[in-house]
């Protein structure tokens, strides 16, 4: 799951602006290139045990592995190797998810109020990065969520394939290349549907297995 469906499920639990924060900040240090930050502060700490524990729910649900499984084999079928599909498959469904998940206004609130709090001056203050690069690559990066913002509207096909290269451009064995990107943008045409009518289902899973 990426920050957006992790801060829509934290949402859920509560509004706390520091909580549904902390269950971005593991997928914010990774985008980051760092270790995800020590804090003191409590809210901030159990959103990023909140974030662990969501994954491991998501991970091994039911719809999440079935959709994983037709993307990889079809990703195959056209020719993408094992690996860079198998990434494919996993974050494309994550984000075709989080159109799904990020659609109540209630979640868009809270995930840009967590955004907000997060500034140096403010919860930002409460984290330690381990590294002198960290707060000013989290603070770009929070500057950057916040100029993107959130919507409803309903992302293209060339705008996720295009955020699916950006996600892997960093691993050189799973970076898409121009043709792996056609293919991507392809399937997430035929998979929109079907992970659309998989969304409620998975979010009932999470939300009674959370506690939510």
């Amino acid at each position: 799951m990426n920050y957006l469906g992790h801060a829509a499920v934290a949402s859920w639990r509560s509004q706390d602006r520091a909580f549904v924060l902390g269950a971005m900040l593991p997928d914010f240090a990774t985008m980051i290139g760092a270790r995800p930050p020590a804090t003191t502060h409590a809210e901030l700490e159990s959103g990023m045990q909140f974030h662990y524990r969501t994954d491991e729910v998501f991970h091994r649900s039911a719809a999440f592995v079935e959709l994983t499984g037709a993307a990889f084999d079809w990703l195959l079928t056209r020719g993408v190797e094992r690996g860079r599909a198998r990434a494919i498959a996993h974050v494309g469904v994550e984000l075709l998810l989080d159109v799904d998940l990020s659609r109540a206004e209630p979640v868009r609130r809270a995930y840009v109020a967590a955004l907000h709090g997060g500034a140096a001056h403010d919860l930002g203050r409460h984290l330690s990065w381990g590294v002198p690069e960290g707060p000013l690559g989290f603070e770009d990066l929070r500057s950057r969520l916040l100029a993107r913002g959130v919507t409803a509207d309903e992302p293209t096909p060339e705008v996720t394939s295009q955020r699916l290269r950006r996600a892997l451009a960093a691993r050189p064995r799973l970076a898409l290349d121009d043709a792996a990107e056609l293919v991507t943008r392809d399937w997430v045409s035929l998979a929109r549907p079907h992970v659309a009518t998989r969304a409620s289902e998975l979010a009932r899973e999470l939300a009674e297995r959370l506690g939510c």
